[in-house]
């Protein structure tokens, strides 16, 4: 089971016209307003997304799904998920000028650090009509890293010098794969504090998270004896909203569309979400018995 490039800097490689060139230097980012490319920034071939063997699309850059860099005005690219996920979180009938957003929100904790908000996200009038928060902190995790990078390296570097270069060789199949592991640790800690804050905050207020099919499917396996409570037309606080590759769209050059996938949405309450996180562990009497060592190295046993 392997992974392909699905998009290099911004171009899906699943066409053979025209012919992807390799980029090098400081180009902007594709997917948002004036940003540099963050891979090629750190001299990374730029790919934003690969396919899973079984056609899964997994995002591999950050500023791949909607990109958060604050003061620069939001592109095509921003303006059209973020409304996307706004009908999906308020009503369908929410226009442009209705949803309003923050970027690169700070958000304070007890210690004194701090965490910035993807986006905060609200509706022009301030209240919501509808059965979710008024207002809400909204994260975007379309996916992650891969293991054995180095394989996805030396194809790119491969392809790169064949002066003979063709799409078909960019999409050829390597050796690495998803890390849904890596990613699900790393939201974790994002559904705990920055939803304790949003909670903390005001009453009205909650957490939704935009994140991609695969890492969906692998957090609903790991909560799928907790039963969460489906409050979608009630007073639910978290959200949990998976995007995939929009297949209704035709098949052309350019960036893979991508769109909410309605088939995995979870509308459901914060702290009940939060304790099944917690609930997740068994006891393990095993571990704390049996063969130990002591500080002099000497075998312990332990009933």
């Amino acid at each position: 089971m392997g992974v392909s490039v699905a998009e290099y800097y911004g171009q899906r490689t699943d066409v053979d016209e025209p012919r992807i060139l390799p980029i090098t230097g400081e180009a902007t980012c594709p997917f948002s307003s004036g940003n540099v490319c963050k891979k090629l920034k750190s001299n990374n071939a730029p790919v934003c997304s690969v396919r899973k063997s079984d056609g899964t699309m997994w995002i591999v850059c950050s500023d791949r799904l909607c990109a958060t860099k604050k003061d620069i005005p939001l592109c095509d690219h921003q303006i059209s998920i973020l409304h996307k996920i706004a009908k999906h979180l308020f009503s369908d009938d929410v226009r442009l000028e209705d949803v309003c957003v923050k970027r690169e929100e700070r958000l304070n904790v007890v210690e004194g650090t701090t965490y910035n908000a993807d986006y905060i996200i609200s509706l022009a009038e301030g209240r919501s009509p509808y059965s979710g928060p008024d207002r809400m902190v909204l994260e975007m995790q379309g996916g992650g890293e891969t293991t054995n990078t180095g394989k996805i390296t030396s194809l790119l570097k491969t392809w790169a010098d064949d002066p003979n270069r063709t799409n078909e060789m960019l999409r050829s199949e390597t050796k690495a794969s998803t890390l849904e592991t890596n990613a699900w640790r790393r939201q974790q800690e994002q559904f705990i504090v920055k939803g304790n804050i949003a909670m903390k905050t005001w009453k009205g207020y909650g957490i939704a998270f935009c994140v991609g099919t695969v890492l969906y499917d692998y957090l609903m396996n790991k909560l799928a004896s907790a039963n969460l409570p489906n409050l979608k037309d009630y007073n639910w606080t978290l959200a949990i909203i998976a995007i995939k590759e929009d297949d209704e769209a035709p098949i052309q050059p350019g960036p893979i569309p991508i769109t909410v996938d309605e088939s995995r949405m979870l509308f459901t309450n914060y702290q009940t979400f939060v304790q099944a996180l917690i609930n997740q562990g068994e006891p393990s009497l095993e571990a704390f018995k049996g063969h130990f060592k002591n500080l002099k190295n000497e075998d312990v046993i332990i009933p």
